[in-house]
């Protein structure tokens, strides 16, 4: 596996510090950066060399993870950037404005940390693979909502 660079907006600092144990139990290297808001979140992306992948939270200040998603694949510079969608949402609409924006993967927020470590393998292994979208059957990852319509 290769070297991740990875930026995520999340401002609960016990979800974040959860995220952070969670690629510490997968071998592999990764540099990991925190926005605790939308508008952070944004300004990173403007001022820094681009991740090689972005967790947003739906639920962030000042800029929502919807808007960071949309500032995302609306701009040439940002939008080959894979962005998955970390979320305790577990609801059809959040999840479908998600796919709709072009998100890559929707995580709901697991509850324990191997379960956490098992769904972060599943998606950087995937991210690895094919850096396309794929289709909705596989864009919610350990969950048990379906998205067929």
């Amino acid at each position: 596996m290769r070297k991740y660079n990875v930026l995520i907006a999340e401002d609960d600092t016990d979800d974040y510090n959860f995220f952070v144990e969670g690629f510490e139990k997968i071998s592999t290297s990764y540099c990991i950066t925190r926005a605790r808001n939308g508008l952070e979140c944004i300004t990173y992306l403007k001022t820094h060399n681009n991740p090689e992948i972005v967790f947003l939270d739906l639920n962030i200040p000042i800029k929502s993870g919807l808007e960071c998603l949309k500032f995302i694949k609306d701009s040439n510079a940002f939008q080959h950037i894979p962005v998955v969608i970390y979320s305790t949402s577990h609801y059809i609409k959040h999840i479908d404005a998600a796919f709709k924006g072009g998100a890559h993967y929707y995580i709901v927020k697991p509850c324990n940390a191997d379960l956490l470590v098992e769904t972060l393998n599943i998606v950087l292994d995937r991210l690895e693979e094919n850096l396309q979208t794929p289709g909705k059957a596989g864009f919610v990852v350990r969950n048990l909502v379906t998205l067929e319509h």
